[in-house]
């Protein structure tokens, strides 16, 4: 074969394969946007943090009376799937600290409902750092709610009564979290620490509890 002949045709085989490459990576990420995962939740969401009581943060103010906003929150998702993975009675809770943010997967969830609910959460907060297995404990009761994350912390909280002396305050469409009504609490404790460098051990601090409903679709979660 003549030299010029030869190189035609390695130049030949050399375009075929940078096609032949783009084909596979274009199926590739077809591939990926073809196996994205719909999802639903919705259920309680329990919330503290270590601002004051009302927390600042909720009605789109800087935190006080700290320059810091640290909290623990727990989403108990009473209905929701993620694909055809159902979610129905687990719990998703997350820690964000002075030093990085954890989140907890229930350490109900079977592997395959583990991987969804770290896709959830990762959808929710793409900023997490940390994943760990805990044991959940989140009560909602009609006077207050509680939150237990593992041995790592949590809190309990008493709603705070209005002006009639039985009704709960409720905020409409807080700044903070995507909820339409949260019921304003005041700590008795929250405390937590994990191996990450996050501590803090605060009294008569503000919390939220309120219903939640998102989905992947949802353009703002907190």
């Amino acid at each position: 074969m003549r030299e010029g002949s030869f190189r035609s045709w390695r130049s030949l085989g050399a375009a075929l394969a940078v096609l032949s490459c783009s084909a596979f990576l274009a199926a590739a990420d077809t591939k990926t946007a073809s196996t994205a995962e719909h999802w639903e939740i919705s259920g309680d969401l329990s919330e503290a943090c270590t601002c004051n009581v009302p927390c600042s943060c909720n009605f789109g103010q800087g935190p006080s009376p700290h320059h810091f906003c640290w909290s623990l929150f727990s989403v108990d998702i009473q209905n929701g799937h993620y694909g055809s993975v159902s979610l129905d009675g687990l719990r998703l809770a997350g820690a964000h600290g002075n030093q990085s943010r954890v989140w907890y997967i229930d350490d109900h969830a079977t592997p395959q409902q583990a991987e969804a609910l770290k896709a959830i959460a990762t959808h929710i907060d793409p900023n997490a750092k940390h994943w760990e297995r805990a044991h959940i404990v989140q009560e909602v009761g009609e006077k207050g709610n509680k939150l237990q994350i593992g041995d790592q912390g949590g809190f309990e909280a008493d709603y705070i009564i209005g002006k009639d002396g039985k009704t709960p305050v409720v905020v409409q469409n807080n700044t903070s979290w995507n909820i339409p009504k949260s019921v304003k609490g005041k700590t008795k404790f929250l405390r937590y620490r994990d191996a990450f460098g996050n501590k803090f051990d605060m009294a008569a601090t503000n919390s939220n509890q309120g219903k939640f409903d998102w989905t992947d679709e949802t353009k703002e979660y907190f």
